[in-house]
């Protein structure tokens, strides 16, 4: 069907009447109306893009997007989404990311793959891929705004998949500054003034408004000047007065101590550790937290401190809770504009931390698709432990067993860090600008298969690996480099004064990482025969002419594979 001048120029008076009458519920169905009359007439279309001598269905485009912008995403949120992709079935899912320019050309590149020629209908949860979100700018991966959501979603609903990333670093938000008391050189009374400071701090908490107390630490820091000799005695004078309970209840009112400043700040943080075990004090603060330390400095630390039975944290505490309610404002964005998969980052929350957040966000949305995602080149900070280089894939396995503890359906493994340049695959076992090997990712695989969890993987994946990642039957990958090619700045990104050049996906570059993906996928689960016309493929990139020869052979090879393999599974 075709729109027509008179059924726009009704649903926009009624909108109009509406809104001159104050009426919110009347404003509210007149948008769902135009949403429902676009997805009715561009369901008939090829393409749901606007041509250029097509003026009438181009208002109608203009009028959806505002009714998007209007409702604040589409009539209702998505009940299907990425976390119901069979990639058992249908091979592993392709995303690509793009700021809602190249939507055309990412959806011709998919509906060109193999598996599409085989399939007897083509739906989003059938194809598997998956229009991604994101704005890339020099820093990376920014997040899209309303218009790029109203242009991705009216382009891709009932067509293709879309997930989009809300933030890769979170915004951190801390608990008040902690309470302290300062000790000073030269008093002899030191002991008897901060028993009385503490009697200050700890009473707001030993009667509160409900009569019962609650617990509290207060910490205990030393002027430089203090000697080492006078620090311990004082300490244990403060402990002993605390848990005497005569003034305060041992049981929630306790003592912790600050770390000293310095260049030293390993053997500066172990001498608190030290000190706070033969005080009896359970708890060191760091005082500029945990970024001060390379990951093997920190890991002794903690490793020093549990055996001491002593907790080392930052002296700024991190409210997982408030922290959790900024990433919602972002997923719930991208739920209402129905999107299929929202990501979330966590850098830099510790393991403690990205646990509180996690369980806060699936309570908030148990059926939708909200992801979390494990950033390899930040470490995974414990209580007791950090996990990082040789220890990563450790580390991997202990985030996803905690993940599947809270619903998580489907995660992403990313790099963050991407002026660095680094993949999230190696080439060899001793590439360091890689992070895993081909083993270690197929073990993560196996591990989180066991928990009912589906890992998205990213990172600078080539399109030899993405064959290889097909090979392994994965649930996931995304691609950038990829599929698309280098293209001058244009209007959407001339504000970033560090860009070169804008990545736009390509519908050929697109079809031959879905090629291989499938191929690789295909060969994984025993079309050997394919493997010679694959490898022969990706042997021969560098050379265009030769390359599209050979794509153009095995393109009707692989369909033919998936026509017998959805023969046998149907």
């Amino acid at each position: 069907m075709k729109p027509t001048p008179e059924r726009l120029d009704e649903l926009n008076a009624a909108v109009e009447q509406a809104a001159k009458g104050c009426d919110a519920r009347g404003v509210a169905a007149g948008w769902r109306a135009v949403l429902d009359y676009f997805n009715e007439v561009s369901a008939a279309r090829p393409d749901p893009e606007p041509g250029a001598n097509e003026p009438v269905y181009q208002r109608l485009w203009d009028l959806a997007r505002q009714a998007m912008a209007n409702l604040g995403g589409q009539a209702e949120p998505a009940v299907e989404t990425v976390a119901d992709y069979d990639s058992a079935r249908y091979g592993p899912m392709l995303g690509v990311s793009d700021e809602g320019s190249a939507t055309a050309a990412i959806r011709h590149g998919a509906l060109a793959s193999p598996k599409c020629a085989a399939l007897r209908q083509c739906t989003p949860l059938t194809i598997g891929v998956a229009h991604d979100a994101e704005r890339l700018g020099a820093v990376g991966e920014v997040v899209v705004g309303p218009d790029e959501y109203a242009e991705i979603r009216l382009a891709c609903r009932g067509r293709m998949l879309t997930t989009t990333n809300v933030g890769t670093k979170v915004n951190v938000r801390h608990f008040l500054t902690p309470h302290e008391v300062k000790i000073r050189s030269g008093r002899k009374d030191a002991v008897v003034v901060a028993v009385e400071r503490l009697k200050e701090l700890f009473a707001p908490f030993v009667r509160t408004a409900s009569g019962r107390a609650r617990a509290q630490t207060v910490l205990i820091r030393f002027e430089p000047r203090v000697a080492a000799r006078q620090r311990v005695d004082i300490l244990k004078g403060l402990q002993a007065a605390v848990t005497s309970g005569e003034f305060f209840s041992p049981r929630l009112h306790r003592l912790g101590l600050v770390a000293d400043s310095g260049r030293d700040r390993v053997a500066r943080a172990k001498a608190a550790i030290d000190m706070a075990a033969r005080a009896g004090v359970l708890t060191v603060a760091l005082p500029h937290g945990f970024d001060d330390f390379e990951p093997d400095e920190l890991a002794a630390v903690l490793q020093y401190a549990d055996g001491k039975k002593v907790r080392v944290g930052p002296r700024l505490r991190v409210d997982p809770q408030t922290t959790a309610r900024h990433i919602w404002t972002g997923l719930v964005t991208a739920r209402n504009m129905g999107i299929d998969l929202g990501k979330y980052g966590l850098v830099p929350l510790t393991f403690e931390e990205q646990q509180e957040v996690i369980a806060r966000v699936q309570y908030w949305f148990p059926h939708w698709a909200a992801a979390p995602v494990y950033f390899v080149d930040h470490p995974l900070v414990t209580a007791t432990d950090v996990f990082h280089g040789p220890r990563l894939a450790a580390g991997i396995r202990r985030w996803l067993d905690m993940v599947s503890k809270h619903g998580v359906r489907v995660v992403l493994i990313d790099t963050v860090e991407k002026s660095e340049h680094r993949r999230l695959l190696k080439d060899a076992p001793d590439d360091d600008g890689g992070f895993l090997t081909e083993s270690e990712i197929a073990g993560l695989t196996t591990f989180a298969a066991g928990l009912g969890v589906k890992v998205l993987w990213a990172g600078g994946i080539t399109l030899p690996e993405a064959y290889r990642f097909g090979r392994l039957g994965v649930f996931g990958v995304y691609v950038t480099t990829a599929a698309a090619t280098l293209q001058p700045v244009g209007k959407k990104y001339r504000r970033d004064p560090y860009l070169i050049g804008s990545r736009e996906p390509q519908p050929e570059a697109v079809a031959r990482v879905k090629l291989l993906l499938e191929a690789g996928f295909l060969v994984g689960r025993g079309a050997t025969d394919l493997a010679a016309g694959a490898e022969g493929l990706l042997a021969v990139l560098n050379d265009p002419a030769e390359a599209r020869r050979r794509e153009a052979a095995l393109h009707p090879r692989v369909v033919q594979e998936w026509r017998r393999r959805l023969a046998t599974q149907s």
